[in-house]
């Protein structure tokens, strides 16, 4: 069953914390984290500062959730898919596909979060903090298509944690290298085909086949 659609309510407050997480982003490219204050995120996002800080608990957040894909959507898509299928092989599939849609915006954006994290140390929790709720949402929906119990089977957590791990170091690699965006959906590919693989010993530089 697909989840219901939104409500005008719920479509204000997404487009309201859209609006923050853009202010914030866009202060801290032109001025630098240190010199954002959230009374300047409001008055840009035409807010005031309680509303900024009741979505979020501080400008390291709403900068950091400014790029950061609504990932849960392939959870939602990877519960949809049925049992019988390998949870890893599946969740490469949708991961690739889901990166494959994003906008050169997006993507664009994805790549200033990358290059923002590893200039500002303080943005890096948030951003792990994301990728923990994927974990979690992922790992709960694997045990549910596997019949396995999350409490207590290893199962759902490795594949959850592998899956995660390959997302993230793909978009780490992807926007560190300053990758062409195209490019994302291949590196998921290869991530996700290396765990698939066992993870073998790659090859030294040069050695015969």
């Amino acid at each position: 069953m697909s989840a219901p659609e939104p409500g005008l309510r719920e479509l204000k407050k997404q487009m309201t914390r859209e609006n923050i997480a853009g202010a914030a982003l866009q202060l801290t490219l032109e001025k630098g984290l240190d010199s954002v204050t959230v009374d300047e995120i409001a008055q840009l996002a035409f807010v005031s500062p309680r509303t900024v800080s009741n979505y979020f608990s501080s400008k390291d957040e709403a900068v950091v959730a400014a790029g950061t894909p609504d990932w849960l959507e392939v959870v939602d898509t990877f519960g949809a898919r049925g049992e019988g299928e390998r949870p890893l092989t599946t969740l490469c599939e949708l991961f690739s596909e889901f990166v494959g849609t994003r906008t050169p915006e997006q993507l664009r954006v994805a790549l200033q979060i990358v290059d923002l994290v590893d200039r500002y140390p303080s943005l890096r929790p948030h951003q792990t903090a994301a990728y923990d709720t994927l974990e979690e949402a992922l790992r709960a929906r694997v045990a549910d298509l596997t019949g396995t119990d999350v409490e207590n089977d290893v199962y759902p957590w490795l594949v959850a944690a592998a899956a995660v791990s390959a997302v993230r170091s793909s978009v780490r690699i992807w926007g560190r290298a300053g990758a062409k965006p195209d490019q994302l959906p291949e590196l998921l590919q290869t991530a996700f085909n290396q765990f698939s693989d066992g993870l073998p010993s790659p090859r030294p530089a040069g050695s015969a086949d």
